[in-house]
């Protein structure tokens, strides 16, 4: 590489995810799950027994992604 290499600039958030995380009836741990909209079933990366789970509302994940306009506005205003 020849030359000077620019700093780089902060990048803000250009999407987003939302994770949940549901309590292994089996041995407790937490299992994370990303907007998990359907009903299925989850596998427990501790015990590796498998569970069914109750889905979040879509609406409910789509409202937060609207009011953070899809992560943009969840940028802290002390790097804008």
């Amino acid at each position: 590489m020849s030359g000077k290499l620019r700093p780089l600039t902060p990048v803000p958030p250009d999407g987003m995810e939302i994770i949940f995380f549901y309590r292994c009836p089996h041995c407790g741990k937490h299992v994370p799950l990303i907007n998990p909209t359907e009903p299925k079933m989850a596998a427990c990366d501790a015990c590796s027994l498998a569970f069914p789970i109750i889905p979040v509302d879509e609406h409910g994940l789509q409202y937060l992604r609207t009011m953070l306009a899809g992560g943009k506005a969840a940028s802290s205003p002390d790097f804008l």
